[in-house]
C-alpha cells in the first residue's frame, strides 16, 4: 500500500475518491492476432515498443 495505511485518514480519503472499477463488459471488444503480429514484427525488423499506433491498429481487429 506504499505506506498509506500508516496514515488511516489519508488512506480512507483516497479510497473514497478512487474511481469505480471498469467492468469487462465496458471494455472495447477487440481481437489480437498474435501469430500475425509476430510475423509482421519479424518481417519489418521491429520491436513492439517501436511500432507506431497505425501499425498496431492494423493488427487489432474490432469484434462486433
Amino acid at each position: 500500500m506504499s505506506g498509506q495505511t500508516m496514515n488511516y485518514k489519508k488512506y480512507y480519503n483516497h479510497l473514497k475518491t478512487m474511481p469505480e472499477p471498469v467492468m469487462p463488459s465496458e471494455l472495447p471488444k477487440k481481437k489480437f492476432d498474435l501469430r500475425k503480429a509476430a510475423q509482421y514484427i519479424k518481417e519489418h525488423n521491429l520491436s513492439v515498443t517501436t511500432m507506431t499506433e497505425s501499425e498496431k491498429e492494423v493488427l487489432l481487429k474490432k469484434v462486433q
